[in-house]
């Protein structure tokens, strides 16, 4: 007859096995529903070429019209666009596509700007976050199409990892305005990189990576600046309902 102790540890055992298995299952579960945000960032990013170079980020698709969000810097000379028809846009399949936006424009006070392009080729949509509820210590990850340098000879993809570190509460009231640049992140992004998605954890969409200042002694980057996707949404007037901002 067993004795109520061999029962007890019988119990346990039983239990912690079971346990891990759930946990197990679990740890299954999650790696087939939550995407790797680095498999996410590489379908979404897409490169732009031109008068300048930069990256950008897939956000829309209305048919075959993809809609592109990027930094102004990237698309423009001082105050003034560059006219569409000297713009490429690459996808992540190497596709060259030209802008068919009729005339590129600021997103109000905002370093940023909206492209076009059409394709019957079906691309990625980045899933907005919400920019609001990030807090300084959190993971993001930022992409782009780094230009060529000293060790590579042609624009290549990276995909970084960092830490919020920071954050502007009003950066247009600032007395040297940062253009919405209100996220701040431990990132080494490298010139051609501008206009490239910032993301959460997740993988998804809570900022455009844009600006950066160099340390001319070690030519290293010590600041990176991102501009908020709610900060974007809220100048174009997109801005989700409160239901959306109060889950995502």
């Amino acid at each position: 007859m067993s004795s109520p102790r061999n029962n007890l540890t019988t119990w346990v055992v039983n239990i912690v096995t079971i346990g891990s298995a759930g946990v197990f299952l679990s740890y299954v579960l999650w790696q087939i529903l939550v995407p790797n945000p680095s498999d996410i960032a590489k379908k979404i990013t897409v490169s732009i070429d031109g008068a300048n170079t930069g990256s950008g980020v897939i956000i829309e698709q209305q048919g075959n019209r993809y809609v592109v969000l990027s930094n102004w810097h990237v698309v423009s000379t001082g105050e003034r666009p560059i006219t569409a028809r000297y713009l490429t846009i690459t996808t992540v399949d190497g596709r060259k596509h030209l802008v068919t936006t009729p005339q590129i424009s600021k997103i109000g006070k905002l370093d940023l700007a909206i492209l076009e392009f059409q394709s019957r080729d079906r691309y990625q949509i980045a899933n907005i976050g919400n920019s609001d509820k990030l807090s300084e210590g959190e993971v993001v990850y930022v992409s782009g199409w780094a230009d060529p340098s000293q060790q590579i000879s042609t624009r290549v993809y990276q995909f970084l990892v960092g830490n919020l570190s920071g954050r502007l509460d009003n950066p247009m009231a600032q007395s040297r305005p940062q253009d919405g640049y209100a996220l701040v992140y431990t990132v080494n992004a490298l010139p051609g990189m501008s206009g490239g998605p910032v993301l959460d954890s997740r993988g998804n969409l809570i900022g455009i990576n844009g600006r950066a200042t160099v340390d001319l002694r070690t030519g290293t980057v010590n600041t990176v600046l991102g501009i908020d996707i709610n900060r974007y949404l809220r100048a174009s007037g997109k801005l989700p309902n409160r239901n959306w901002r109060k889950y995502n």
